[in-house]
């Protein structure tokens, strides 16, 4: 069975890496972004099953990003 593929989206690297660890067992990471553009770019080039992100970023907030 494949692994959902997640894409994780925070401005702190501490934060990126501690999910990293909790979830790479279980998921399939297939990218990071640290900004909300970035965010938004990487889920269009690669189609995560799910996206786990800091409400609060630098260039377009978490909000404006998932809408």
């Amino acid at each position: 069975m494949l692994k959902p593929r997640i894409l994780l989206a925070d401005d702190h690297a501490l934060i990126i890496e501690g999910f990293r660890r909790i979830l790479e067992d279980q998921y399939d990471l297939v990218g990071t972004a640290a900004d909300g553009r970035t965010l938004v770019e990487a889920a269009k080039t690669l189609q995560p099953d799910i996206i786990i992100l800091d409400v609060s970023m630098p260039l377009l907030n978490g909000i404006d990003a998932a809408a």
